[in-house]
């Protein structure tokens, strides 16, 4: 499983399983449980994932695919192609879709209904919840100065200045509303397209003003971020689209800033720009470089957008007003307007009725004993330094407690290895450190942290700051009245004043009645891992507050200027603000009636007191300001055009494209620049980037930029600059124009050296298990064309182990062959009902020297019983003969592996049978001749006898005797005729029994019936009678052969053992085609045996059922199939070790794919020697030899194979390559010969396990000196786990997360050892299984398979062993996400072992299954614990014993039962469902139908992964579980994942209530399991988990 990052793709996402497309946009390979389908190919197309689209996912294809390149290494498919173009649909499948659109259309109103439930928060996504929050009308009730300002918006460029809360959205909207219905006057026109953009400074707005904008304006508004167009690899395109399918755009002001660069969209092709907190509109903001980059060309034009700012203050510095006015007007080329009258909004919006500055008294404490403690320890600790600038700043905000608790949640959230590893990072960039100094000291300081007792707080002095008692004073007098209903929102500084007050306030000493707080801080990246939150938890904490179940809100500036605030009473500014707009902003909060403003002062402090008066006389000065204003609510001109800001860069250059308009500028070339350098190729674990040197010179600083090695231009000079930031614009900008010179940008300046992708990454790899041909088949083996006469012959003895089963005396026979056969595993002969032996093929040592004499009685022995036995007379001589049959001397017993081979001959049998064809009779001998003789009906070569003895007192016209059985012949059948003896034994027709006449009085004898049944190996006997059978006979018809009756009693078993033999053999020659010439015989032909036509079908009837070949493929194909995998792995690990892990992926279905196994065995003809016929009793005779007497056997040389099991067998054979080899002193080297005979590919060429670590090359980072702490540890896991590093990186290295930069300690991410560790760990838990369970078929093993493998259970092994505490990453959100699970886990934990304890065990006892109901882990917990197999396998020079010791020691213990696990693999609901309708239904026509039901819900029922990607959609999807035309059970989601999980859930539920008879008469289900009934539609029912 499996886990890497999506992967880019140009081609929709399939989820078929027969034919399977390798396309890697959906890949999850921390994957968890793969699902089994019934059949198909699924084996090597186990990346494909869910179909999320919102149509019916039962045709999809693949398009697009370019593999027109050369690419080293890479094949190409020739046989069996897919078709190109769509596939075709069935008419049943398409008239099943047509139906469940009617019924759609049908049930419209009732689905309408139920998407207007209410759906929980919980089950929400960002997205959904800022909809729902946001879904308010405000456009039907514009207020007067609302409408004053939209009309002004409509004829010039305006910014409108408002406070907030005043409704400037509104206005936004009103005129976005004109503007597009404007566009589509224009559009009807004919006039070009032209398009909106909202813009916004923070991704959080995007989805808020995007969500009040869908909800007052019926037009089609897209909304696009960072997030949401990661990975967008076709931008032209992308563009395009949104360009073609919206009329607006709500965004980032970055995102059209990369637009307008690139040239996607011209500034002419915009109708209107609305700037949201257009006060940020200075330097080199995005909205200012747009307006200075974009804007002013279109001044000489009259397509220039209009242009409409919104903001609460045009100040947003230390500076005057009309000064920051005047600025902001010149940029945006806008006039300044508010409302004309004043009272009129302050009648529209509540401000706070009273301010108040509350003062507190100027703390006394210095730092506390914890803080200087640890400054000790840690003043030196550059990576300290914020933190102890915060506890310094935090003792007199804060107080005391507050501090040490600060320090403990610090330790906490950041754990040892993280700072260890940060701490590293940061003394590097030190020179002559001693770093295992401050290491040592950094884990005395976490001890110290860690053992700290922390008293209970107070108010008192002594715990907290005069400003927390203050505020507590204040929030306590507000709040006496706890249902009155009020809000209140603290304004701080910094994240963890928020999260210290909030934590402060839940102490039980320290809560106030009445008070429930919360917190609102932001989701940038500032580094304060553990305090900053998603913009989901944002929103759900808006909307409790809103609700009131939070009243009082800790917020950082987020809640100035970011989501919209609900109306609240209170607004404290517990951290003063610094400027006007911060002022104006929180001061806007509060709009109730009675709202106050607190504005907490230090006591004499001076700055904080002249800060007051400034920004409050700032505030009348901007008020004055815009009632100065003249009439019309404008200012008279400009002062400071645009003009003047472009004079200042007027030493910065622009290179712009002619044809396209894309455009470059010194501040752009930053970023077109690192665009470049990441398109070009590189090793996955390093980021390549620009690398700048900047110097000062003469007038400034000049820059010299130097790009990767990799780069066609490495490095370019900057101009002279006045700034550095200046002169690295400068460099950049230089390199740009050498690579636009060189041709290595396009036209819209975007790489040429696009991001290489695989170039079979889009491949059709899969295969049909259906589709299927005719082939050429092998009957014979190799060995029989080696004819003449021979010199020398080897012996192999057939004998029985339980000779009695034949139900009469024998001896064995050995068979003499012109070369020594290997050796046959035994196998089984079936007589009749409890009658069976094994059959013993013995190679018997030495050889025979054979002379004329010796060669002619073998030849006659050989063809009498041919002609005796089997009635079959041939012409041939001993140069003819494939091999002779002899008779033994011997017993079955005896050991003929030690035996004399020419002393076991029994040559006076040969030497009597050579000397004639048969014995002859004259009805004169001595009543002992008639005992134990083969005797056989010379006119009827079936009917064949022993010869018991004479009957003295029968005569030949005596009447048959009752219950004997009737002869077949029809003399015996034609009325009239007498039923005596005589007409038993004449089998003439009637004209020759007439004409020819026997004695009459001739010896009767009693005789035995023999059976005709020829194939032995079937166990299958049915109702047949095979017991002896009593008969009574005269002689004169009669042949009476010279074989012995004890050869002949094991004759008969002769072509079973012949066939057995012939089959080994053709397997054999198979794996020596291939190079592999040591396999065991009976493994070779279980490898080529397929038995019917579904053989990988369980639990269904077989289909063309072959009886009696024995073991089919299937379990060996499903060992092969995974030492497929693990040594292609392991080959792409040692071979490529700088690719990355999607790249791997590709690499590897490369090799193991279906289509690359067809295609190599096709090319050797390897489906001749595939053995698909069971025994034949007309074709298991020698070939080429002359035929004058009996029935001519013709064999059958063709079979019909399907695509699928010729790929199958590949893998079988590396299976049965595998179990040969074990035992072995190099247990490995012959399965690693196989997989590279069977993938023939470059990146596989190893012909034994030990060139695998002979080929690897350490990466200098592995064979580094390793650091103190890498050293600690391995101690550390070494003491846990049992396992000595030799090389302590790769342990480390094993732990870091992706998002652990690799500069921290030089180390790359898991991920590479993830790759390899999955596939270490897929061979040692089926490797267990296939030997523990040797009776259970693929798919048993396959589903308790998936328990020992699956992410569910790695996680939960992995915080079992502790791995959790040890993973390094960067990323808050996988800390948090990681800490939420474990707490989970220790939960379950310690419910099982309770459970034990009550149940009379011992904790030990817990039982092992109990993860089973606990939540999907975090991907980088069960990542970790396969890349630590990864990494002890490299490390141990790649010893696989490695491996087994782990799962030995840490695994097994987990599976000792595993029928605990029975029902695993049928946990998701798809899977059931179709578990439910093959095995208790049997049916075959249901499918999952998905399509968009043209419903918008209240809500979205996708899961908060989503976030703002864009996943969520309102728009509703209709899933139906439809059988037999009729509806089962249907579900509605936002995404047609979600439906098809709730609509399978529902049918489940149903299916598992009803009977058959019920299932059957409901749906009239007449269905029956056959071949290709399925036709391709499983794949609709495929679903990856």
């Amino acid at each position: 499983m499996s886990s890497g990052s999506p992967g880019p793709s140009s081609s929709a996402p399939s989820s078929s399983v027969s034919s399977a497309t390798l396309d890697f946009m959906e890949i999850d390979e921390g994957n968890t449980t793969p699902i089994i389908p019934s059949n198909g190919d699924a084996d090597h197309a186990n990346d494909s994932s869910n179909d999320d689209s919102g149509n019916d996912d039962s045709g999809n294809d693949d398009s697009g695919n370019d593999d027109s390149g050369n690419e080293v290494g890479v094949k190409r498919w020739l046989i069996n192609p897919e078709p190109k173009g769509p596939r075709k649909i069935s008419a049943k499948r398409r008239a099943d879709t047509a139906a469940f659109e009617r019924w759609i259309a049908q049930n419209h109103e009732t689905l309408s209904k139920r998407a207007k439930k209410p759906i929980v928060g919980d089950d929400q996504s960002a997205v959904a919840l800022v909809q729902n929050y946001e879904n308010k009308k405000i456009i039907e009730n514009p207020r007067d100065y609302q409408v004053e300002l939209f009309e002004r918006a409509k004829t010039q460029n305006t910014i409108a200045v408002l406070d907030t809360g005043s409704g400037k959205t509104l206005i936004a909207a009103l005129l976005l509303r004109w503007t597009l219905e404007n566009e589509v006057e224009d559009r009807a026109k004919g006039n070009p397209k032209r398009i909106a953009f909202f813009l916004v400074d923070k991704v959080a707005l995007v989805f808020q003003q995007h969500a009040v904008l869908t909800c007052n304006l019926n037009f089609p508004i897209e909304r696009l971020c960072g997030e949401i167009m990661e990975g967008v690899q076709d931008l032209k395109g992308f563009w395009a689209n949104k360009f073609d399918k919206n009329m607006a755009i709500v965004c980032t002001a970055d995102v059209l800033q990369s637009c307008l660069s690139s040239s996607w969209i011209r500034m002419e092709q915009i109708n209107l720009i609305v700037f949201d907190e257009a006060h940020h509109t200075k330097k080199n903001h995005p909205y200012a470089r747009i307006i200075k980059d974009f804007y002013i060309e279109g001044r000489k034009t009259q397509q220039r957008p209009r242009i409409l700012g919104m903001t609460a203050s045009p100040v947003d510095a230390d500076i005057a007003p009309e000064r920051a006015a005047m600025e902001l007007e010149g940029l945006l080329d806008s006039h300044i307007a508010t409302v004309a009258d004043l009272v009129l909004m302050q009648n529209s919006i509540c401000k706070p009725k009273n301010e108040h500055i509350v003062e507190y008294d100027a703390p006394e404490k210095g730092p506390t004993i914890l803080t200087r403690s640890l400054e000790v320890l840690l003043g030196n600790n550059t990576f300290f330094r914020k933190p102890f600038a915060f506890a310094c700043c935090a003792t007199s905000v804060m107080g005391p407690w507050c501090v040490d608790r600060f320090w403990q949640f610090f330790f906490q959230k950041h754990g040892l290895e993280m700072l260890e590893a940060k701490t590293l990072r940061a003394m590097r960039e030190i020179q002559d450190v001693n770093v295992d100094e401050y290491i040592a000291k950094l884990r005395q300081a976490y001890q110290i942290v860690e053992t700290h007792s922390l008293s209970r707080p107070a108010l008192d002095t002594e715990y907290v700051s005069p400003k927390v008692l203050t505020l507590i004073k204040v929030l306590q007098k507000q709040f006496k009245n706890a249902g009155d209903g009020k809000k209140c929102i603290v304004f701080v500084e910094q994240r963890y004043t928020a999260r210290g007050l909030l934590d402060l306030l839940q102490q039980p000493e320290m809560q106030i009645p009445g008070l429930r707080p919360g917190v609102l801080t932001g989701n940038g990246n500032t580094g304060d891992e553990g305090t900053s939150v998603s913009f989901r938890e944002q929103v759900v904490t808006l909307m409790e507050f809103r609700r009131g179940e939070i009243n009082c809100l800790f917020a950082t500036s987020i809640a100035e200027e970011g989501l919209d605030i609900p109306d609240c009473n209170i607004v404290i500014r517990f951290d003063l603000y610094n400027t006007l707009i911060q002022y104006i902003q929180s001061r806007g909060r509060a709009r109730q009636d009675g709202s106050m403003y607190f504005h907490m002062v230090q006591k004499h402090n001076q700055e904080q007191m002249e800060r007051v008066v400034q920004i409050k006389e700032q505030g009348d000065a901007l008020r004055k300001f815009c009632e100065a204003l003249p009439e019309d609510r404008l200012l008279m001109g400009h002062s400071c055009p645009m003009e003047s800001f472009l004079h200042r860069e007027g030493s910065q250059r622009q290179y712009t494209v002619k044809e396209t308009g894309a455009k470059v500028n010194y501040q752009r070339s930053l970023v077109c620049l690192s665009t470049f350098v990441s398109s070009l190729p590189h090793a996955h674990e390093k980021v390549d980037v620009p690398q700048f040197y900047t110097y000062p010179c003469d007038g400034g600083y000049r820059c010299e930029v130097t790009l990767p090695s990799a780069s066609p231009v490495r490095k370019a000079i900057g101009m002279t600059q006045p700034s550095k930031q200046n002169a690295k614009c400068s460099a950049a900008f230089e390199a740009c124009l050498e690579l636009i010179k060189g041709g290595h940008l396009d036209e819209h300046l975007r790489p040429k050296f696009a991001k290489q992708l695989p170039l079979m990454r889009n491949a059709r790899l899969g295969i049909s298990g259906r589709k299927s041909k005719e082939y050429k088949m092998r009957v014979k083996p190799e060995v029989w064309s080696t004819l003449g006469e021979p010199l020398i012959l080897y012996g192999m003895a057939l004998t029985l182990e339980t000779p009695d089963a034949l139900g009469r005396p024998s001896k064995p026979l050995v068979l003499l062959t012109r070369s020594p056969l290997p050796a046959v595993a035994s196998f089984p002969l079936f007589f009749g009902s409890s009658r069976s032996s094994k059959a013993h093929c013995i190679s018997v040592p030495g050889s025979l020297e054979v002379g004329d004499a010796d060669l002619a009685g073998l030849t006659a022995f050989t063809l009498a019983i041919f002609r005796d036995v089997f009635s079959k007379k041939y012409e041939a001589t001993a140069a003819q003969l494939p091999y002779f049959v002899a008779p033994a001397s011997t017993i079955h017993g005896i050991d003929f592996a030690s035996a004399n081979l020419n002393e076991i001959l029994d040559w006076s049998t040969i030497g009597f049978v050579q000397q004639s064809e048969s014995i002859e009779y004259s009805g004169n001998e001595p009543d002992d001749f008639f005992c134990n003789k083969l005797i056989s009906d010379e006119y009827d070569g079936a009917r064949k006898f022993f010869v018991r003895g004479r009957r003295t007192d029968m005569k030949p016209r005596d009447l048959v005797p009752e219950g004997v059985v009737s002869p077949r012949h029809r003399v015996w059948t034609k009325s009239g005729v007498s039923r005596d003896i005589y007409n038993y034994s004449v089998s003439l027709w009637a004209k020759a029994h007439a004409k020819l006449k026997f004695d009459e009085n001739q010896p009767v004898v009693e005789a035995e019936l023999l059976p005709i049944r020829r194939n032995l190996l079937d166990d299958d006997i049915g109702d047949e009678d095979l017991e002896p059978k009593q008969c009574f006979l005269i002689l004169q018809p009669m042949t009476i052969s010279r074989l012995p009756v004890d050869v002949v009693a094991m004759a008969y078993n002769f072509p079973a053992i012949i066939h057995r033999i012939e089959q080994n053999l053709i397997a054999l020659d198979a794996f020596r085609l291939m190079g592999l010439d040591d396999v065991r015989p009976d493994l070779a032909l279980e490898a080529f045996t397929k038995d019917s036509d579904n053989s990988d079908e369980h639990d269904v009837e077989k289909i063309n059922f072959q009886a009696g070949m024995g073991n089919n493929y299937e379990r060996l194909e499903f060992l092969g199939d995974c030492f497929l995998k693990m040594a292609t792995t392991i080959s792409l690990f040692t071979l490529i070790p700088d690719k990355g892990e999607f790249d791997y992926h590709v690499d590897r279905m490369l090799l193991v794919c279906n289509q690359n196994l067809l295609n190599n065995a096709l090319e050797v003809k390897l489906e001749e020697f595939v053995r698909s016929m069971a025994f034949s009793r007309r074709s298991w005779y020698p070939e080429g030899l002359t035929l004058t007497r009996g029935k001519r056997a013709t064999a059958k040389t063709q079979h019909t194979l399907a695509d699928k099991s010729i790929a199958d067998v590949c893998e079988a054979m590396i299976g049965a390559a595998y179990l040969t080899g074990k035992g072995t002193p190099n247990p490995f080297d012959m399965a690693v010969r196989a997989v590279t005979a069977v993938v023939k590919d470059p990146n596989h060429t190893m012909t034994s396990y030990a060139e695998y670590f002979a080929q690897y090359k350490p990466p200098s980072w592995q064979t580094a000196t390793p650091t103190v702490v890498q050293k600690d540890m391995a101690d550390r896991f070494y003491e846990q786990m049992g396992y000595r590093f030799t090389h302590p990186q790769i342990l480390r290295s094993a732990f870091q997360h992706p998002t652990y930069p690799t500069s921290y300690e030089g180390l790359p991410s898991y991920q590479r050892l993830e790759f390899l560790g999955d596939a270490l760990l897929d061979m040692v838990c089926i490797d267990h299984l296939f030997h523990r369970f040797p009776s259970a078929d693929p798919q048993w093993l396959t589903e308790h398979k998936m328990a020992m493998i699956s992410n569910q259970f790695l996680g939960c092994l992995g915080f079992y062993l502790g791995f959790h505490r040890s993973i390094h990453a960067s990323s808050s959100q996988v800390l948090q996400g990681l800490h939420q699970y474990v707490l989970e886990m220790e939960l379950a934990l310690q419910q099982a072992k309770e459970a034990a304890v009550a149940a009379g065990g011992q904790e030990s006892d817990f039982r092992r299954n109990f993860w089973i109901e606990c939540s999907q882990p975090p991907k980088c917990l069960p990542d970790v614990v396969e890349a630590y197999i990864g990494a002890i396998f490299v490390d141990s020079s790649y010893d696989f014993s490695s491996v087994q010791r782990f799962f030995d020691d840490h695994l097994y213990s987990w599976f000792k039962d595993m029928r605990q696990y029975d029902t695993f693999a049928n946990k998701h609901p798809v899977t059931l469902v179709g578990f439910l309708m093959q095995s208790k239904f049997k049916c075959l026509d249901w499918r999952l139908l998905v399509k968009e039901a043209g419903i918008v819900a209240e809500g979205d029922v996708g899961s908060a992964a989503d976030l703002i990607a864009g996943r969520g959609r309102m728009q509703q999807v209709v899933c139906g579980v439809w059988v037999h035309g009729k509806m089962l059970a249907h579900a509605m989601a936002t995404s047609s994942r979600y439906a098809k999980l709730a609509a399978a859930r529902e049918a489940a539920r149903i299916l598992e209530g009803m009977s058959k008879e019920e299932f059957k008469g409901g749906f009239a289900c007449g269905c029956l399991v056959e071949e290709g009934s399925q036709d391709d539609e499983e794949e609709e029912h495929a679903t990856a988990i």
